[in-house]
């Protein structure tokens, strides 16, 4: 039997649209091996165009700048809506963009897929564009990683896969159609999924001291936002603690707490770039700090470790901190480094204060999460229903 072959595309803007993009095509391997064909494709990258690279590094440009500045994909958000959101999207790609769009869509025929399946709204537009301009043979589907749903995802998708009811009644709010709309719950890569969430392990495994408090901290992918202060506030304490500083793809943040872990003993440092299987340091972790990442926020609360938020850069974040935070109770929320100090230390003091954050995880990941199957369902349904059997 020929395999239908997906095409799931990979773009860098933070890194949740990547993990997110592995936990769709991990789904679809894990309950479909034999009517699959998944290819990982980092669009933007692999074929070494310096259009197509110079494109996402621009991306990745933007989500830094919004993290040391507060308001700046606020501006960006609120901008897209001053025209109907499609219209300017498609005259920014047409516009501004042709060559990028003209080059992925190439790529995307020269690929030759069933599906192409993306997490970004970037890939998306350019290949639902393909389809309308040059009749291209393949379905275009989206999961959308985030919360919510804003109005540059382009609702003319074939299949849309959402994780939440607010995302859900956004999709109708910008135009989706109800037929073509999954809503399910959030999904998990295998390897969040099949980790053990034995903290001894854990910290055996990573060669952590196995009885100290120990937090973890982070500040997504490029870690531009409020590490430095916090992590500086909880070494102020003094107190005999594990922290986890986890710098990503900020060297000067690395390099400085790599030389200082050398000269502590009090609190101990571990200092890491970015590392695949964080997930397992969160897990390690009694509790987490770090600002409001939508899929960072997800693999910790599933690893059963509470969060303690510290920072928002987008209407997301903001959206995703009211979920995890307000609404769901899983951890609690400061911008001040001396008053996170001050939680963690009183955690310290008496570690039953963490039990009612750690049931809500539980209470989360219960309600909130295992949507993958479902997700898998819908896609092959739709392919079965467009290519046959």
């Amino acid at each position: 039997m020929k395999k239908y072959k997906v095409l799931v595309t990979y773009m860098e803007a933070g890194m949740g649209h990547i993990t997110s993009a592995d936990a769709i095509a991990d789904a679809l391997e894990t309950y479909y091996p034999d009517e699959v064909e998944v290819e990982r494709s980092h669009v933007f990258t692999e074929t070494g165009d310096p259009v197509l690279k110079k494109h996402e590094d621009k991306f990745v440009r933007e989500v830094r700048y919004a993290q040391r500045h507060h308001r700046h994909m606020f501006f960006l958000t609120w901008l897209e809506y001053l025209l109907p959101p499609l219209w300017t999207l498609t005259l920014t790609y047409s516009i501004a963009y042709p060559r990028v769009k003209r080059r992925l869509q190439k790529l995307f025929r020269h690929k030759n897929p069933d599906v192409v399946l993306c997490t970004h709204w970037t890939p998306l537009h350019c290949a639902i564009e393909d389809k309308k301009r040059r009749r291209a043979d393949y379905l275009t589907a989206l999961y959308v990683p985030d919360p919510n749903v804003h109005g540059w995802w382009d609702h003319r998708a074939d299949l849309t896969l959402l994780n939440n009811p607010r995302a859900y009644e956004d999709a109708m709010r910008e135009g989706f159609d109800p037929k073509k709309t999954i809503l399910s719950r959030f999904i998990l890569r295998t390897a969040v999924k099949n980790a053990t969430r034995d903290k001894a392990q854990l910290r055996a495994k990573h060669g952590l001291p196995l009885d100290a408090f120990t937090v973890a901290v982070a500040d997504g992918v490029y870690a531009e936002a409020n590490l430095k202060p916090f992590t500086d506030a909880l070494i102020a304490l003094g107190r005999p603690m594990t922290i986890l500083i986890i710098a990503g793809k900020n060297e000067t943040l690395y390099r400085h707490y790599s030389e200082l872990a050398g000269t502590l003993t009090v609190p101990r440092l571990f200092v890491y770039r970015f590392v695949p299987d964080a997930h397992e340091l969160y897990g390690a972790a009694d509790l987490f700090v770090t600002k409001a990442g939508p899929n960072a926020l997800l693999d910790c609360v599933c690893m059963g470790t509470p969060v303690l938020t510290n920072y928002y850069s987008s209407p997301i974040e903001q959206i995703t901190n009211e979920l995890y935070i307000d609404q769901c109770g899983v951890g609690t929320y400061t911008t001040d480094p001396a008053e996170g100090a001050r939680r963690v230390a009183a955690c310290m003091d008496d570690p039953s204060l963490l039990d009612p954050y750690r049931e809500k995880c539980k209470a989360f990941v219960e309600t909130h999460v295992g949507g993958e199957k479902e997700m898998a369902d819908a896609l092959i349904a739709a392919l079965r229903a467009a290519k046959g059997p």
